[in-house]
């Protein structure tokens, strides 16, 4: 419950930063002469470069890990992409504890938990003839077939990698973010998405007889786009 508040209350940052910085860098175009006063040439402002590939760190209610996605140009301002990730899986109800010897535990954990999303979504820019400089408020959505690995806590984790067993999850996010242009060829990118992932498949434990029902939750992606 403590990581789902601190989350909600790191969201709330986000937006405020992200409102802010849509506030700074839109003007009146009829203001313009020449180059952007926020130090963006005009002609930089007016090109649409589109992400190719992007790779990105992800964190999130359940744990944390690494995606990448591939977009093709499906139409003006918006993209369908396919992408991978990564991550680790715990629950919420988990907690850390220290024996005598300083060694830490946690109690009733039986299993390590993986999951390995994939995505079909698509990626819209918004504003875009109203923003001027390197911002790009998006908006996505997408759908997440997700393969998930479980290998049993009482081994140890490089003897545990030989003990996997497998189930499923199906559903899909919804997100909004921030696109940063660097230069032609590189863009920044900061998403916050809210994932629905119930399990499909073979009960997902990582605490004895505590199935985890929903793999989801709120989501902080931030990376990098190659531009085309």
């Amino acid at each position: 419950m403590a990581a789902g508040r601190n989350l909600v209350k790191m969201a709330g940052i986000v937006l405020f930063v992200t409102l802010f910085s849509i506030n700074s860098f839109a003007f009146d175009k009829d203001a313009q002469s020449g180059d952007d006063p926020y130090g963006y040439s005009s002609s930089y402002s007016d090109k649409t470069g589109i992400p190719q590939w992007g790779i990105n760190i992800l964190y999130g209610e359940k744990g944390f890990g690494g995606s990448s996605q591939y977009y093709f140009n499906a139409w003006e301002n918006t993209d369908l992409f396919v992408g991978l990730s990564f991550s680790s899986v715990s629950d919420d109800r988990e907690f850390t504890e220290y024996d005598l010897y300083g060694n830490s535990f946690t109690p009733d954990k039986v299993n390590r938990v993986f999951m390995v999303p994939f995505t079909l979504g698509l990626k819209h820019s918004l504003f875009r003839d109203e923003i001027d400089g390197s911002i790009r408020p998006t908006v996505s959505a997408g759908i997440t077939p997700t393969m998930v690995l479980m290998n049993p806590y009482s081994k140890s984790y490089f003897a545990a990698l030989g003990y996997f067993t497998t189930s499923y999850a199906m559903g899909g996010y919804v997100g909004v973010g921030m696109d940063f242009n660097q230069n032609e060829n590189l863009a920044y990118s900061f998403n916050i998405s809210y994932h629905y992932l119930p399990v499909i498949g073979k009960e997902v434990m990582s605490l004895e007889n505590r199935p985890i029902k929903n793999l989801g939750g709120l989501q902080f992606t931030i990376g990098v786009n190659l531009l085309k």
